[in-house]
């Protein structure tokens, strides 16, 4: 047994109380050194996974043994990535939000979600993995309620009616496979490796609760339309933490869902045509936005529903691609929301009709932004690219060319982020007075999140060696 979980937990939990009771200035150091403190510990589980060559790592304690149920958090080699992900963003989020705009409120909030995700991707029982799903829905609740933009109440009640739901048909779907399996069991490990000996018709109902649930939270049309506003309404910290790491609860959930059933194999070609037509619909929806963050959400829609196209194709190369885009997904969707935040800073707006010039009035903003598109549409040389090659070589090994439909999404989305970078980043042309230049630790943030990117995909061999152990 090694320390890491216990120093994460600890830190995290000590974090959200010294951040509840300092000012504001200081609830703004403590989200930094904390954030700091756990990214640490999870790279050197990295290392220690990687170096070592050990693909699991464990710390249990009792909780209600007599069912089975422990505090039990396990580094496997899938949500290792995962746990990196989830670091390197609340780590960004943290630094990029400000002394300026920080509040304890915020603070304790992002703590919390920060401890949730991070619970969440390494509970090793589905009932610690439904308990920080629902802590985590709680955080994020607040957070877009008392901290986004002027539609906040509503967009939040939205996204409390759709969570409430996903978590209904979660909890409903656990409790069937915990009767369903021989040995009655919350245990994912367990469930993975038996989960074939579930009755076919309770696999079947089991199999469209969760796939409901993960739908959801991902989203995946067509039960996305709590997104937009979501997304467009939360602080520019909320909605790089919603998109980059809360729709994670959704794709790595659905992951599971496919590794616990084999029936998720058998609906493999379905799967795809709705990942296909939530793909196409998410960019085409993206053409006829003018505000800038509804855009990127409905990009972040296009993207998860590729990650669905490598889960669907049930092949391991498919996994570890759908596992390498979540990986992906979070950076890359998380610096553009940062991004799109220093320009609604920079102009006083999000509307694409008023932003021009940004490359004149901060450069840095304009390519970090560029670079961020470069990633989400799989420009070489990025975490991106080595995602999408995996996710779409499962996806024709599985269905042939019809696995690469979705391909012609991510080239339409390229053709709209022409569009936008050429009139509204670096047209010097129509320059718009900026107001407001983004401020170090905005600059901070983007170059973590960057570093990432190019580190990941420039040497992928980092985390796929450790899924491959």
């Amino acid at each position: 047994m090694i320390p890491e979980f216990s120093l994460i937990f600890s830190v995290l939990a000590l974090g959200i109380v010294l951040a509840a009771l300092l000012d504001r200035r200081f609830s703004y150091y403590v989200g930094v050194l904390v954030t700091a403190i756990v990214l640490t510990a999870v790279l050197s589980i990295v290392a220690y996974e990687y170096i070592l060559g050990t693909g699991v790592i464990t710390q249990t304690y009792a909780y209600i043994p007599q069912f089975g149920v422990h505090v039990s958090f396990i580094a496997t080699p899938i949500s290792t990535i995962l746990l990196v992900m989830a670091a390197v963003v609340l780590f960004a989020a943290a630094i990029s939000s400000g002394r300026e705009n920080t509040n304890r409120g915020s603070t304790v909030l992002m703590l919390i979600f920060g401890l949730a995700s991070l619970g969440l991707f390494s509970a090793s029982n589905l009932i610690m993995f439904f308990v920080f799903w629902d802590v985590g829905v709680i955080a994020m609740f607040f957070m877009i309620s008392y901290m986004g933009a002027a539609n906040r109440r509503s967009a939040a009640l939205k996204f409390l009616v759709y969570s409430l739901g996903a978590s209904a048909a979660l909890l409903l779907g656990i409790i069937l496979i915990y009767f369903g399996t021989p040995v009655h069991s919350f245990n994912i490990a367990y469930i993975i490796s038996h989960g074939g000996l579930i009755p076919m018709k309770m696999q079947e109902l089991i199999f469209a609760l969760l796939f409901i649930a993960f739908m959801i939270k991902m989203p995946i049309f067509p039960l996305h339309s709590w997104m937009a506003d979501a997304y467009t309404e939360s602080s520019t910290q909320g909605s790089m933490l919603i998109s980059g790491v809360l729709s994670k609860f959704g794709a790595y959930g659905m992951l599971l869902l496919f590794l616990m059933l084999p029936l998720g194999a058998k609906y493999g070609v379905y799967v795809l045509a709705l990942a296909a037509i939530s793909s196409f619909y998410a960019v085409f929806v993206a053409i006829n936005q003018s505000d800038m963050k509804r855009l990127i959400s409905y990009i972040s829609m296009l993207d998860m529903s590729i990650i669905l196209v490598g889960i669907a194709s049930a092949t391991v190369i498919g996994r570890d691609g759908s596992l390498y885009g979540m990986l992906a997904h979070g950076l890359g969707i998380a610096l553009l929301f940062l991004v799109a935040g220093s320009i609604e800073g920079m102009f006083g707006s999000r509307s694409l009709k008023f932003i021009r010039g940004v490359v004149e009035g901060s450069a840095a903003t304009a390519y970090s932004f560029m670079l961020g598109i470069f990633s989400m549409t799989g420009v070489p040389l990025t975490v991106g690219f080595v995602a999408d090659l995996l996710i779409f070589l499962g996806a024709f090994g599985a269905f042939g060319l019809y696995g690469l439909l979705p391909l012609g999404a991510i080239l339409i989305a390229g053709g709209l982020f022409y569009l936008v970078v050429s009139r509204s980043l670096v047209n010097s042309r129509e320059k718009a007075d900026a107001s407001y230049l983004p401020t170090a630790e905005q600059k901070i943030g983007y170059a973590i999140l960057l570093l990432f990117i190019f580190i990941f995909g420039m040497f992928p061999f980092i985390l796929l060696k450790i899924v491959s152990l």
